[in-house]
């Protein structure tokens, strides 16, 4: 036999020797009791703390959670997805709660093409409002379940309010103040709001995207934020002080000295019994409008004599008259803007924007490119030729400091 012939078998011998050595030492003896695995490894495994637990494991203790969450769209989210593996929770109490939301819920709800339009997806630079700072998702939406809503924290719901009734609740311009009112009245209003019974374009569809719970909870809220005991009288003193909270509720659209603003008629001048008798008017129901009623109702007799006499006194020769004429649909931005689009409170300024960038916003809002339940009611409501007039109107101001 050729010499390398016996060197190529010696070799084969050599490897088949070793390999079935090798075989019979590390293979274990339980492989292939069962199957092709290891059988030792199955008791191994049942022995060991499970790192993923399931939802039945977290229902025990987060019943009221688990009911959310079952109830709406989150169902498919399985909760050790946003918490990790619950592993050896609660015993070791474990479990982390996340803290930068936004990073963990635009992963599914950032804006894509390639996403189905059914799930719900926003623009994160433009969400929720672009002059805004950045808020985590969890101020606003309930992570266990968004759609049910009613599980919104206080201050995350106060927030909506802070625009016109201040982030105190203590009424900016011609919005009233809430935190001196009863729990009671503040929820029955806003269940009115809701219902339709009564109508402010505003307020209406604010609390119709609230549930009862989210009301109870604003209301409670309000009712507790401000010292009862401190609560102002219902007749003010004599003084310059006393005019100056009364004439806040109407500086924001007839201007600082009652000289009208735009839309908004002057009062400055106005026979002090004429004031009067509309501010009666207005209180009692016998003149109607969704913004001074509301604020008329709220003054007793001593203010309202007060008001009428303050502003039939001021020289109307000395107040500032307004330079633009506003278009007619001024009217339905002066609320939150403010008179001159000065801004209030969260809502941004318009003075001084440009005149092309306020028409491309509104046409936005109205055609739903850019989302905002106050925003889009109105602006479906807007003509071409009015968004055009409102773009020019605000951005003729100078815009404020």
């Amino acid at each position: 036999m050729p010499q390398h012939i016996v060197r190529l078998v010696v070799l084969l011998v050599v490897f088949f020797t070793t390999a079935v050595t090798a075989k019979i030492y590390f293979t274990d003896d339980s492989f292939y009791r069962y199957g092709h695995y290891r059988a030792d490894s199955v008791p191994e495994m049942a022995a060991g703390i499970p790192k993923f637990r399931g939802t039945a494991y977290c229902q025990g203790c987060h019943t009221e959670r688990h009911v959310q969450w079952t109830a709406g769209v989150h169902k498919v989210v399985k909760c050790e997805i946003c918490h990790t593996p619950a592993g050896e929770h609660p015993a070791t109490g474990k479990l982390p709660i996340p803290t930068d939301t936004v990073k963990l819920c635009t992963l599914c709800h950032e804006k894509m093409p390639s996403r189905p339009a059914t799930q719900p997806q926003i623009v994160v630079k433009d969400h929720p409002y672009p002059h805004e700072d950045r808020l985590e998702c969890i101020t606003c939406h309930n992570p266990h379940s968004p759609s049910i809503g009613g599980l919104k924290p206080a201050v995350a719901l106060a927030a909506q309010c802070a625009g016109c009734h201040g982030a105190d609740g203590k009424g900016v311009g011609a919005f009233p103040g809430l935190i001196d009112k009863d729990a009671v009245y503040l929820t029955r209003e806003m269940k009115k709001y809701k219902a339709g019974a009564r109508q402010n374009p505003m307020m209406t569809p604010i609390m119709q995207a609230l549930s009862d719970r989210d009301i109870d909870v604003l209301a409670e809220y309000y009712a507790t934020l401000g010292d009862k005991s401190a609560a102002a009288p219902d007749a003010p003193e004599d003084g310059s002080s006393a005019v100056r909270q009364l004439t806040a509720k109407c500086v924001g659209c007839h201007g600082a000295q009652g000289q009208g603003v735009g839309a908004f008629p002057a009062l400055t001048g106005k026979d002090a019994a004429y004031l009067h008798d509309q501010l009666r008017n207005y209180k009692s129901g016998v003149r109607q409008n969704p913004m001074m009623t509301p604020i008329a109702k709220g003054l007793t007799d001593a203010h309202i004599e007060m008001l009428a006499k303050y502003y039939a006194t001021v020289d109307a020769k000395s107040a500032p008259a307004p330079t633009v004429a506003a278009p007619e649909a001024n009217a339905k931005c002066v609320g939150c803007h403010g008179a001159q689009g000065q801004g209030m409170g969260a809502f941004p300024a318009l003075a001084g924007k440009d005149a092309a960038y306020l028409s491309d916003q509104l046409r936005n809002y109205r055609s739903g490119a850019r989302q905002n339940p106050m925003m889009m009611p109105i602006a479906k409501g807007l003509t071409d030729e009015e968004i055009g007039k409102l773009a020019g109107y605000y951005s003729s101001f100078k815009p404020s400091n």
